[in-house]
């Protein structure tokens, strides 16, 4: 695949407390403002500084700065420019990034335009202007594949190398995926890669003590903003990645009905992204249908309990995508997440499209796999039958009838894979995350003893990190 090539963020990033602003003397038409300057300022990790100057024969009376980020959400706020009401002007305000109702993580595109109000009541508005909010004194960089940015600085040999690798499994993820999900691009998305991390813990949302203390970051996926931050000095970089930004895609397709997506097709879908077969998840699902300790799938809607079932968990939402896309196809897969758009509910959606069950799906599954039948603990959800509603790509759901499989394995049903490329240097996929709408890697500081009580903490605790259980699972072993 071909990549445009790596050049300097110049004026578009606010990482070096740049300034931006428009030329003199723009207003509407319609009013008699004078707008002399206007721009943002970065002073991170506090928060955007907006200023303007403006003169107006009418007294200026107040200024508002409406600030969007350019994400999922349509949503703005506002905030109110402070300066000393008169014809002539200069006034500024902070539009602080970590506070208790907003969070501005880095990475984050964000719109930006003033609104003057004068005392004869004419309303006169900026044109809107563009920013993206990055760490500043780092000389950042960024690399391009569509609307794919991968933004890092300099800080070793390796850092533009890895920054390309995590462009490569970031394309090539959306490349496998968007058929899958049935989703196209329409809005830039971000990767933000750190090579220290101290520069990335200066950009993540204040922590507990114990969390700060024995908890490491990998990595984290802010879905309304469409960002992903992820530490670059590991080597399992290209792990972290390759789940997250699967994360977003997920959200991408889901809209706003994100959060109606069951942690079991969330986290399917990522595991199965990765396209590594032989991963640890498989392994611990693998264990469980040996030992028939397998939960229902209604009660995965959201992930609970020991590291071990946890892991298992994971497992067996990868195998349940597995099977669904290998028996029903992708395009199901996709017309699953167009109708879930409007259902806004996992189950509503899976009875719509595959007019089943989330038990009778089950079932399925665990008949490929070997597994007994499992027995119905409440009453079945009847098939829903709901308007044709169209597709991100053009094409329309349609109902599948349901096709049981009667093969019999001891081990999750083989899916078709196509390897993915990488560049230097080469994937770790072992790690990932549990879904909320800035789901995160975790693995414990080293030198901390966090034992199974931290890993408790942290099935406790949004986002839940697996990169630590799975490092503590291995060091019990």
């Amino acid at each position: 695949m071909k990549f445009l090539p790596v050049v300097p963020v110049f004026l578009f990033l606010a990482a070096c407390a740049v300034i931006w602003a428009v030329p003199p003397g723009f207003a509407s038409a319609q009013s008699n403002v004078s707008i002399n300057e206007h721009g943002v300022e970065n002073q991170f990790p506090d928060g955007l500084r907006f200023h303007i100057s403006a003169s107006s024969e009418s007294r200026i009376k107040e200024i508002r700065v409406y600030v969007r980020k350019l994400g999922q959400s349509n949503r703005s706020s506002y905030r109110s420019v402070e300066f000393e009401p008169g014809q002539s002007i200069s006034g500024e305000v902070l539009f602080r990034s970590k506070t208790a109702n907003e969070y501005i993580p880095t990475g984050t595109h964000l719109s930006y335009y003033f609104q003057i109000l004068t005392a004869d009541g004419a309303n006169t508005e900026t044109a809107p202007q563009s920013v993206v909010y990055l760490n500043t004194g780092l000389d950042w960089q960024t690399a391009s594949a569509g609307l794919i940015n991968v933004y890092y600085y300099h800080h070793n040999d390796q850092s533009e190398t890895r920054a390309n690798a995590v462009l490569n499994v970031a394309a090539g993820t959306y490349e496998f995926m968007a058929p899958i999900l049935g989703v196209e691009l329409i809005e830039p998305m971000s990767i933000v890669v750190y090579s220290d991390y101290s520069h990335m813990l200066d950009a993540l949302q204040p922590a507990s003590l114990v969390a700060a203390q024995r908890l490491r970051t990998l990595g984290k996926a802010f879905t309304n903003e469409r960002t992903l931050l992820v530490d670059g000095s590991l080597s399992n970089i290209l792990s972290t990645a390759a789940h997250e930004f699967t994360h977003l895609l997920v959200a991408d397709a889901a809209g706003s009905a994100y959060t109606g997506v069951d942690s079991w097709l969330n986290e399917g879908l990522a595991v199965y992204s990765e396209r590594d077969p032989d991963s640890e998840f498989n392994r611990y699902i693998a264990r469980a249908i040996q030992r028939n300790d397998v939960p229902p799938l209604t009660g995965l809607a959201t992930f609970a309990g020991t590291p071990d079932e946890t892991l298992r968990n994971y497992g067996q939402g990868y195998s349940v995508v597995s099977f669904m896309l290998d028996t029903y196809g992708p395009n199901a897969m996709a017309d699953l997440f167009a109708v879930l758009r409007t259902l806004r509910s996992t189950e509503k959606a899976v009875a719509a499209v595959y007019e089943l069950t989330i038990h009778e799906l089950d079932n399925q599954w665990r008949q490929s796999v070997g597994l007994p039948v499992a027995a119905l603990a409440t009453p079945a959800l009847p098939p829903l039958q709901v308007p044709a509603t169209s597709r991100p790509n053009g094409g329309s759901p349609t109902a599948i009838p349901p096709a049981a499989n009667e093969s019999a394995t001891a081990t999750p049903p083989p899916v078709a894979q196509v390897a993915p490329t990488y560049t230097s240097p080469p994937p770790t996929l072992t790690t990932t995350d549990l879904p909320t709408p800035a789901a995160g890697c975790y693995a414990p500081v080293e030198g901390s003893h966090a034992g199974i009580e931290l890993s408790a903490l942290a099935l406790l605790t949004l986002p839940v990190g697996l990169g630590s259980l799975l490092a503590i699972r291995r060091r019990r072993e």
